[in-house]
C-alpha cells in the first residue's frame, strides 16, 4: 500500500475467509440427507388412505421435509 493510499484512508480488501466452517458443511449435510428421507416417506405406494388408515407419507412425511429446511437454513445462517 502505497503513502498516497494511507493517507486517504484506502484499505487493501481484506481476504475473503471461507464462508463456512466445518460444522456448517457437518448441517448441510444432514439437512440434505433429512431431506431426502423425507422425500423417500412420500414415495410409498399410492394406496387409497381413508380416515382410520395412518399413512406415513401424509402425515410424518411433510414434517420431515420442512425439518430438513429449517437445518438447512440453520446450517446456512449460524456463523
Amino acid at each position: 500500500m502505497s503513502s498516497l493510499e494511507k493517507k486517504r484512508g484506502i484499505k487493501e480488501p481484506e481476504t475473503s475467509a471461507m464462508p463456512f466452517r466445518k460444522g456448517n458443511y457437518r448441517l448441510l449435510i444432514i439437512g440434505v440427507l433429512i431431506l431426502l428421507m423425507g422425500y423417500a416417506l412420500l414415495l410409498q405406494p399410492a394406496q387409497f388412505v381413508d380416515s382410520r388408515m395412518f399413512s406415513a407419507a401424509l402425515y410424518i412425511a411433510p414434517w420431515v421435509i420442512v425439518g430438513g429446511f429449517g437445518i438447512l437454513i440453520y446450517a446456512i445462517l449460524k456463523k
